[in-house]
């Protein structure tokens, strides 16, 4: 049965949805030129999203040497984008369920996703991007495969057939969710970025996340991603590497002045990102 566009809008409604306050949060900050005391003000007005931002700040991936007991404090350590980023993931994170009936590993997705943003966070840096800006990549990487557990909970017994059909042909998830649902993670990925009224350049990263070409020429969030996946899907199967990673475009390898294989490499820090970026995937239990 193919999912068309009525049904990917029905499955993306039925997703939880984030709390009044990040909403609030995305809509003072989609502008760009957010009043930091308000943004604190909006914050802090969610304890549980306080606490788990503090959490954040205070970990291994910011390494700040110090204790930041408040958001107003976390703002002026990690910038407003930073503390934006972070209640974004603090709520997708949370939104997502961690159990569906398709047999779709949630463990080995976060996995995958936390390989990716970590990678993301790595190549921007290297890309000369400041390192409070790279936070947004490292949140897209992290995000990119959202549409995934949309069709796992939407659609589980069509999802564990695309999931059978991929382990025993291998190559791109998306050629086989395109032949068998009439769709992919990515197009309902953006539906449920959108849904989440997510800032329209992480819905346009996670909507291209296959698909560079399709983003525009000046797309560095959706070619950093892009890289970052392969980066992942190389190290998850090494193995079986060629078969199941993408070579990268040449609008990525220019942008780099790499291949993918030259890239794994170049990543040396990635084993210390990942290690210190785990407290992200760690909060759907911090309340428990």
């Amino acid at each position: 049965m193919s999912a068309d566009r009525q049904m990917l809008f029905e499955m993306v409604e039925r997703m939880p949805t984030f709390s009044q306050s990040v909403v609030r949060i995305l809509q003072l900050t989609a502008t760009g030129d957010a009043e930091p005391r308000e943004l604190v003000r909006l914050v802090e007005h969610d304890p549980i999203l306080t606490l788990k931002v503090l959490k954040l700040v205070n970990s291994a991936y910011f390494g700040l040497g110090r204790q930041v007991s408040s958001i107003k404090q976390g703002v002026v350590y990690v910038g407003v984008n930073t503390i934006k980023h972070l209640a974004i993931s603090v709520a997708a994170i949370g939104a997502l369920p961690r159990h569906n009936a398709a047999g779709f590993d949630m463990d080995a997705f976060w996995t995958h996703s936390l390989v990716t943003g970590a990678a993301a966070r790595l190549i921007a840096q290297r890309q000369g991007v400041p390192r409070n800006d790279a936070m947004a990549y490292f949140i897209a990487g992290l995000l990119h495969d959202i549409g995934q557990v949309v069709l796992a909970q939407g659609m589980p017994e069509q999802y564990r057939a695309v999931l059978q059909a991929e382990r025993e042909k291998g190559g791109s998830i998306v050629a086989v969710e395109r032949e068998l649902l009439g769709t992919d993670h990515a197009e309902t990925g953006s539906l449920l970025g959108a849904h989440w009224h997510l800032p329209a350049e992480l819905v346009e990263c996670i909507a291209h996340h296959h698909d560079v070409a399709g983003a525009g020429s000046e797309a560095p969030l959706v070619m950093a991603v892009f890289a970052a996946n392969q980066v992942a899907r190389f190290l998850d199967h090494p193995d079986s590497a060629v078969s199941r990673a993408e070579a990268l475009p040449e609008s990525v390898r220019n942008w780099l002045g790499l291949t993918l294989e030259q890239l794994v490499e170049a990543l040396e820090g990635l084993p210390d990102e990942l290690a210190s970026a785990r407290a992200f995937v760690q909060l759907p239990e911090a309340h428990a």
